[in-house]
């Protein structure tokens, strides 16, 4: 029986991060993303021997193949990283539904399928990282199903650490602050234009995963990298959610920009 780690989102960003900090600490990794290309060069650059799965999470057929692998394969999934989603800037009528749709899909349902599927083949001593954001601590207009969506992420994960205590499994929740990936090529690419104008700071996805891996060892129940960060989900918990949606339409001077829209 093989010791293997699962990473989700491995052909960029947070995912591909991951992979690189976990080469060489377990027989196999299994990298399950999109484009066959970009997973071919984390295979070259990985010592590990890594599994390339290109695969599309926001359809079923996706996980009717990784169901039918863990079964064949019976492997001890050692490590599992949640890392694929995906963000859009703008109001509701500037996002395709659709997009707002398969936003709710790969970040909540395919996170929660990937972990339960994933369970059944996971030992005592198992660790789960499951990729929130700080935006899952309030609501955000301009961001509405992005932020909602990172809050299911931040509920199921530390609901159901708490249920796989008897197993000696822990869950982490890492929720970044903004971070340096091609998240944001994604997110503004819509008809809202510099929705996100102001930017606290800016943090490094080799920074985020470092302290991910080193608090879940620790069996941490939620991963915050970098002051700001940390201190921004404590403020957001103190202060009436209007007041915090308030001071983030004025950080980035939204109410003038839909004053006539």
């Amino acid at each position: 029986m093989k010791n293997i780690a699962i990473i989700t989102g491995a052909s960029s960003g947070m995912g591909r991060e991951f992979v690189r900090q976990l080469d060489g600490q377990y027989e196999e990794i299994w990298g399950i993303g999109l484009g066959e290309e970009a997973l071919d060069i984390v295979k070259q650059e990985t010592q590990t021997h890594f599994v390339p799965l290109e695969l599309d999470l926001t359809k079923q057929e996706s996980f009717d193949k990784i169901k039918e692998k863990l079964e064949q394969e019976k492997p001890n999934v050692v490590f599992l990283a949640n890392c694929s989603g995906f963000g859009k800037f703008g109001r509701y009528d500037e996002i395709k539904v659709e997009d707002s749709a398969n936003m709710i899909d790969l970040n909540c349902k395919a996170l929660m399928l990937m972990t339960e599927y994933v369970l059944p083949y996971m030992k005592e001593g198992g660790r789960i990282v499951e990729i929130a954001s700080v935006a899952g601590f309030q609501p955000i207009p301009y961001m509405a199903v992005y932020g909602a969506s990172k809050a299911f992420v931040v509920s199921y994960s530390r609901a159901i650490n708490q249920e796989l205590k008897s197993r000696k499994i822990k869950v982490t929740c890492v929720c970044p602050f903004w971070t340096k990936t091609a998240f944001f090529d994604r997110a503004t690419d819509t008809k809202a234009e510099n929705v996100v104008s102001f930017y606290a700071a800016m943090y490094k996805p080799e920074d985020v995963v470092k302290k991910a891996i080193k608090d879940s060892k620790k069996g941490k129940e939620l991963s915050i990298c970098g002051f700001i960060a940390r201190s921004q989900v404590r403020l957001v918990n103190i202060f009436p959610k209007k007041i915090v949606m308030s001071t983030w339409i004025a950080q980035q001077k939204l109410k003038k920009k839909y004053k006539n829209k």
